[in-house]
């Protein structure tokens, strides 16, 4: 008889680190955009450029602490708790989309 109770790994733990993984590269990726700024000689927006990073860095780092502290307090509650990194993963792609998309306009590319 095994006293142990198995300790299967939970799909929501899976998504808690898939979430780390996306809000890093998606932090990257906007900072990757902004080296875009040297090519622009004087036709960027730079506020806008300044506002749309730093407001994109400050919700990836919002939505995964609220989504991934939510998710580690509520997974032994809550059947359906794996939603929490889900979303937070949707949220922040999301997130870098609309990020993606105002950088282009600032940066006159699109």
């Amino acid at each position: 008889m095994n006293d142990q109770p198995s300790a299967q790994p939970q799909i929501g733990d899976k998504l808690a680190w898939v979430s780390l993984l996306v809000a890093v590269v998606s932090a990257l990726v906007v900072l990757s955009r902004t080296l875009e700024i040297a090519g622009c000689s004087g036709q960027c927006d730079y506020p806008v450029l300044e506002t749309v990073t730093r407001g994109f860095w400050m919700t990836d780092l919002i939505v995964f602490a609220v989504t991934t502290g939510a998710y580690f307090f509520t997974r032994s509650r809550l059947r359906v708790a794996w939603l929490l990194p889900a979303a937070g993963i949707t949220i922040t792609l999301t997130a870098l989309l609309v990020a993606n998309l105002v950088m282009n306009g600032a940066l006159n590319l699109g």
